[in-house]
């Protein structure tokens, strides 16, 4: 644990909710659906990016991309839900993170 990890602690901070956590997170969260869905080495650009990006708004942008790389390597189904579980991650952490009004239709 690093220092101010340990002094946030003190503070009563959750440091699982500090920046560099929840992008931490998300970006797992990406690049394991990227693994778990394309085996193709045609997406390692798109494990780049993901692995490269420096915060929520940028792996954000990066949805549609994951989305069409795992709807090619997979289907659209195996895509949706991959992606509706992304989005989870980032509810609370991004403005645009809100359930869809439309539901799962």
């Amino acid at each position: 644990m690093r220092l101010r990890d340990s002094f946030w602690a003190l503070l009563g901070h959750d440091i699982s909710d500090t920046r560099e956590f929840v992008v931490e997170r998300i970006r797992s969260g990406m690049l394991k659906a990227l693994d778990a869905h394309c085996h193709d080495s045609l997406y390692d650009w798109l494990d780049s990016r993901i692995s490269a990006a420096r915060d929520v708004s940028e792996l954000w942008y990066l949805r549609p991309d994951l989305m069409h790389a795992i709807s090619a390597c997979r289907d659209e189904a195996a895509a949706r839900e991959a992606l509706d579980k992304i989005t989870l991650l980032f509810k609370g952490h991004h403005p645009s993170a809100k359930p869809s009004r439309f539901g799962s239709l």
